[in-house]
């Protein structure tokens, strides 16, 4: 996993524990999320970019960690599917200039996998084996558009469910330059096959 990868999944983390980058006022409709019941018909992602940086395809994940108690944490990755649709991309706020969004959902099979993880620990539950579940977004594979990247790279990543009922901001203008680590690994990036 590369340096940018690293960090978007360490702004995932920072959502599913509830602090750091996340904003103050996604904390409550975040906390009324249950990945154990959340519909997953409604579930969907946003990743806005600046226009130097686009996701692969494939390169977005819903990250589900679940804990059962007696047992290690396991973390299970799946993929989300890009939606173009401007229906399905409805309550987005627009991207500032310079920036794209780039809106996703669970694909069929992996919404499957989903159902049959959340089933498993609801009949783990069932048995006395306590366990819980927590979701995450992680944005791990991207491309660079352009050869320069200058400036600020400010990413801002949405989450929404069946909860939230439109898209909260997990991660805000999280500025990817900000960090010298994060800025070393950004050129290492490829470049995006036209």
């Amino acid at each position: 996993m590369n340096r940018l990868a690293r960090v978007l999944a360490s702004a995932a983390a920072l959502m599913v524990a509830g602090c750091g980058s996340v904003p103050l006022t996604s904390i409550p409709p975040l906390a009324r999320i249950d990945a154990r019941t959340t519909d997953l018909s409604v579930l969907r992602v946003a990743v806005e970019l600046p226009d130097a940086l686009r996701p692969r395809s494939g390169g977005v994940k819903l990250d589900v960690v679940t804990r059962v108690k007696g047992e290690a944490e396991a973390r299970t990755s799946f993929a989300m599917t890009e939606m173009s649709d401007a229906r399905e991309r409805a309550g987005l706020p627009a991207a500032p200039r310079g920036s794209s969004t780039y809106a996703y959902r669970l694909s069929p099979n992996d919404a499957a996998r989903f159902e049959a993880l959340r089933t498993s620990m609801i009949e783990q539950g069932k048995n006395g084996r306590r366990g819980s579940m927590g979701l995450g977004v992680a944005a791990r594979e991207f491309c660079r558009a352009n050869a320069g990247l200058q400036g600020s790279l400010r990413v801002t990543i949405y989450l929404m469910t069946s909860e939230t009922k439109s898209f909260v901001p997990v991660v805000r203008d999280f500025d990817l330059l900000s960090d010298p680590a994060m800025a070393g690994g950004l050129e290492s990036i490829e470049p995006c096959g036209e």
